[in-house]
Order: C-alpha cells, then sequence, then structure tokens
C-alpha cells in the first residue's frame, strides 16, 4: 500500500507540475494547438525537453524519495489517505489551472457541423483580383510574439519598442484603439504555424476530429488561395526564410504548396556557410535560450540583406518573407554583441530581461528597415511588418491588459485614408487582402477567404455585430467548405 500512495504522490505532482510547466512556457492553451502539434512534426529543442524533465519528472522522483524515507514510520493507511487526498487536490488544481472544462467544450464544438462558411467564405478564385499597371515589390517581417503592447508604458513603466511605434505613426498602421493598438488574437492563429496561415490565406489553421487524415505530405491546404498563390500568377519570385529548420509544423510543404515558393533555412546557411550549433551556457535566473540550430536574428538580417540585393538585380517582381526568431516566448535570445542592456537590475536574467530582448528585436528590425530604404529598389517596395501572435507564457502579462498584435505598411503604392486606420476591429484574417489592395490590387468587393481589405473602409467580420467570442465559436465548428480547403476535395 505504502508503494501506491508514493504512486498517487508522484502522479499528482506529476500532472499539477506539468500544467504549471506548459501554461508557463505556452500560454492558455486552445483544444485546436493540441491538435495541430500532436499531428504535426515539431522542431522541438533538446533543451524544451530538458526543461520539461526538470521541472517534473526529476522534482517528483525526488519528492517520493524522500517521502518514502521520511514516513516509514506513519502507518501505510493514514499514509494513503494523505496521498489520496493530495492525489484530488492536484487532479482539481490541474483541472482549474488547464482549463479542462473550456478544453472539452471546445472538442465538443468541434463535432458540431456550422453554416458560416457558407454564408460569410468568399472564395478568392471567383473573385476578381486586378493586379497594378506597374508591380511592386514585397517584404513581409513576422516578427516573432511582436505586440504593439509592448508600447504601453502603464504595463512596462517605458515604451520598449519605440522604434517600431516611430515606424508605426509614420506609416500605415491599423489599431483597435486610438493609439498604437493591431489585432486581437484569434483561434487558429494563436501560434506560429496557424498565424501564417491565417494572415496569408484569410483563414485560420483549424484540424478535424480526425486529425490523421491530415497529411501535409500531400499539399498543405491544397485547397485554399493563399497571398503567394496570387503573386505566383503575376510571376512574382517568391522566397520565404527563417532561422530554424523549415520543417518545423509543416511550414516547408506550405510555402511550397502555395507559389512553389523558395525556401531558406538553417539546414541550407549551415551546409553552405558551416554554422556550428549554438552553444547555450547554463545561465542563472529564469530565461534561457531554447533553440540550438538556430540563425539568430542578427544574421537572419544579413542573410535576408544578401538574398534582397540578388533577387532585386534581376528586374522582377519580388516577394520575401521571413520570421524573427529571438523574441520567441519573448524571451529566446539577447543579443549582446549588437544590443545595449537597457533595463536590468541586480541580475540581468531577471524579470527585466524580457524588455532587453524586445528593445533588441526592436532596434534590429528598425535598422533593417533603414536599410532597405537606402536601396535602390526600395521605391518600388512595400515593407509589411505583423507580429504573429500574443507572447506566450504567463510570466509577463496578465488577463486585465488590453493586448493586440503589431502591424505596419510601409511605402504602399496607394494612400490609405487616416480615417480607416482607428478604432478598427479585426484579426489576422484580414492582413492578407489588405496587403494586396495596399499593393495596389484591386480586389472586387474588398474581401477574401474570411478577410476584408483594412484600407477599405469596409467592415470586418468582428465589426459586423459579431464578437471575437462568437467568431470563435463558428470557427471551432465542421464545415464541408472548410474540408476542401483543407484537404483539397
Amino acid at each position: 500500500m505504502r508503494l501506491l500512495s508514493m504512486l498517487l504522490i508522484f502522479l499528482g505532482y506529476m500532472c499539477a507540475s506539468t500544467a504549471s510547466w506548459m501554461i508557463r512556457k505556452f500560454g492558455k492553451l486552445t483544444y485546436e494547438q493540441i491538435m495541430f502539434h500532436t499531428n504535426i512534426p515539431m522542431d522541438t529543442d533538446v533543451r524544451l525537453i530538458m526543461s520539461y524533465l526538470q521541472n517534473t519528472v526529476m522534482i517528483a522522483a525526488i519528492l517520493v524519495v524522500v517521502l518514502y524515507v521520511s514516513t516509514s514510520k506513519i502507518s501505510k493507511k493514514h499514509c494513503f489517505m494523505v496521498s489520496l487526498a493530495f492525489f484530488a487536490a492536484a487532479m482539481c488544481w490541474t483541472y482549474q489551472k488547464l482549463n479542462i472544462g473550456s478544453l472539452l467544450a471546445e472538442k465538443n464544438n468541434f463535432q458540431s457541423v456550422g453554416n458560416f462558411y457558407e454564408q460569410h467564405y468568399v472564395e478568392p478564385k471567383k473573385v476578381a483580383i486586378a493586379a497594378p499597371n506597374k508591380k511592386r515589390n514585397l517584404i513581409i517581417i513576422f516578427a516573432e510574439s511582436m505586440e504593439s503592447t509592448y508600447a504601453n508604458t502603464e504595463y512596462f513603466e517605458d515604451n520598449i519598442i519605440p522604434d517600431l511605434t516611430k515606424l508605426a505613426e509614420e506609416n500605415v498602421s491599423f489599431s483597435h484603439n486610438d493609439g498604437l493598438g493591431g489585432f486581437k488574437n484569434l483561434k487558429g492563429a494563436k501560434y506560429t504555424m496557424a498565424s501564417l496561415v491565417a494572415q496569408n490565406c484569410a483563414i485560420p489553421l483549424r484540424l478535424p476530429i480526425e486529425a490523421a487524415r491530415f497529411h501535409p505530405q500531400n499539399g498543405f491546404l491544397p485547397g485554399a488561395t493563399c497571398l503567394y498563390d496570387v503573386l505566383a500568377k503575376d510571376e512574382y519570385k517568391l522566397i520565404y526564410m527563417q532561422g530554424t529548420l523549415k520543417q518545423s509544423s509543416g511550414k516547408d510543404k506550405f510555402f511550397v504548396t502555395h507559389g512553389n515558393t523558395q525556401i531558406f533555412d538553417w539546414n541550407y546557411y549551415s551546409a553552405r556557410d558551416n554554422l556550428t550549433i549554438n552553444k547555450v551556457k547554463k545561465q542563472k535566473g529564469k530565461y534561457t535560450s531554447l533553440f540550438k540550430r538556430a540563425i539568430r536574428d542578427d544574421r537572419l538580417f544579413m542573410y535576408v540583406k544578401e538574398k534582397l540585393t540578388e533577387i532585386a538585380a534581376q528586374n522582377k517582381p519580388f516577394a520575401l518573407t521571413f520570421l524573427t526568431l529571438d523574441t520567441h516566448f519573448g524571451t529566446e535570445h539577447f543579443d549582446s554583441k549588437n544590443c545595449q542592456i537597457k533595463y536590468h537590475s541586480k541580475d540581468f536574467l531577471d524579470d527585466h530581461y524580457f524588455k532587453n530582448v524586445v528593445s533588441c528585436s526592436d532596434s534590429q528590425i528598425a535598422e533593417f528597415v533603414e536599410w532597405v530604404k537606402k536601396q535602390p529598389f526600395y521605391k518600388d517596395t512595400e515593407i509589411v511588418i505583423v507580429g504573429d501572435h500574443l507572447t506566450m507564457g504567463d510570466t509577463v502579462f496578465n488577463d486585465t491588459m488590453d493586448r493586440s498584435v503589431y502591424n505596419v505598411y510601409i511605402n504602399p503604392s496607394v494612400k490609405v485614408d487616416s480615417a480607416v486606420t482607428k478604432n478598427r476591429q479585426f484579426t489576422a484574417l484580414d492582413t492578407m487582402p489588405t496587403i494586396l489592395e495596399t499593393m495596389g490590387y484591386k480586389i472586387d468587393g474588398h474581401k477574401l477567404g474570411l478577410g476584408v481589405s483594412l484600407m477599405s473602409g469596409e467592415k470586418t467580420l468582428i465589426e459586423n455585430g459579431m464578437t471575437i467570442d462568437e467568431l470563435n465559436n463558428e470557427l471551432d465548428k465542421q464545415s464541408k467548405i472548410y474540408d476542401k480547403l483543407l484537404f483539397g476535395k
């Protein structure tokens, strides 16, 4: 019976510590996020696995050993009753921490069938999309976990993204308020791969109950028409770049499916330049880097500049998208060689660490934009900077904060009326048609997929009387139209 008691202690602590670790690392989880990452390969670094093992299995094992020795004189019955109470309490705490009730409700909603797509989805193939007479180049920066929230001095005592704030003020940036704001998190766009899909294709990334039917090797959303599909028809040179492995979450399959895009990642540059795996020393404090096989942002910007110089010389319109990494979880990597430590107390790796990481990314992105502006091709080039999603984890933010994802459109080909940029309610679904229309494309009706061009002034889904919760609820439901987009048949 004593062994059974220790097993209950071990399992109870494992469940509770796992829940705590998951929320700390990934923030509030959704059913669709869990479904996706259990079916699609992840570029998971060994440090993430070690972090989990150290915070759960190792401590649980030590706790059991200590209790087994220290309770040897306690009656087996009393020991069992205490361990049973602990297990029950741990299960209740885990249930509440992971919000299991909400996850189960979301799972059940997945099984219901709705008609939302039948009412609101606009098939891009059936819409007249006219390219401008003079095609413009496009550079999209997906800034990992970049929130406009970081500019709020009430939350962080200082604006830690001053350069991005300035870019937003001097260019076109859509906001949910009168100042610097952005778009709201949406189910099917709350993690990087899902956001890439939502912003490129104007549909969320949602897997069906039969997730095993989804095989990206057969094409990633083969039935969908995305941004690069439109540009491919107009003979754009299409490039995608990132610092980690392209196979992560099926990004390679997605960009090859849509536009037959040329991809440059860690494998390409490590083979070309003989890059070494990052040696991340164990650090004191809360924050350590996770990715060892990764091109840090300073080098990635260098590679992007190199690639832009190369393709611009070909005198053909191009679109280059790249994804930054250093602000992953808000704390992935601080570039001490190129960035100043602006925020710290006694220990650099304290609660101010994330501020330095975000501030560093802010200055590096702004420096890159300034470099582009000095290039001959800039006059014919639009730069779009968007965050992919809200920062994950619960160590920096709380539920009382008004959070939104950053966006700015630099050097658009058309004038955007300032009246349509403020006090908007929008999501990642609206990015694709907005990019096209700011590039000079004309979209009949200004709508593609589930998105609307923000510069048109047309109302978005959540500006037409639908709340974000109601939209999320509808997107949970099964749809024959969405299945065709997902499977291509």
